[in-house]
């Protein structure tokens, strides 16, 4: 499967739409088979992104969240965002960035797993 299509985790149907920005993703496509939602099917996994540790600024490090968050949802079917924040300035940022995109409905949770780490939950689990 190419980056350009997106297999059904219910079904296995193919389809060549791929997800946009993270904060489109109110407007989900169905799969044609199943209609289950595309975009938002999780196979359980976590990807696991740091970016406190090259001796980012706080505008660095939360571009590099960004990125982080858009290529998790588009390029992947994790549920989960593992940020490695470190415990200063950009963990302060970052957390204050997920407590707005949360409010959006952009992502649905985050948690703290500890003073270095954020784990930001971008899709349902499977049932």
């Amino acid at each position: 499967m190419t980056a350009k299509t997106r297999e059904c985790l219910w079904c296995g149907m193919i389809s060549t739409q791929i997800p946009g920005d993270i904060v489109d993703r109110h407007p989900e496509p169905v799969c044609s088979k199943c209609d289950s939602p595309l975009w938002s099917q999780s196979d359980g996994s976590t990807v696991t992104v740091d970016i406190a540790h090259q001796r980012e600024t706080v505008s660095q490090a939360l571009d590099k969240f960004s990125n982080a968050l858009n290529s998790s949802w588009q390029f992947s079917h994790a549920e989960y965002l593992r940020l490695v924040v470190g415990g200063g300035l950009i963990r302060d940022a970052v957390l204050a960035e997920l407590f707005f995109l949360r409010s959006k409905g952009t992502v649905l949770d985050f948690t703290e797993e500890n003073r270095g780490a954020v784990l930001v939950r971008i899709r349902p689990a499977l049932l």
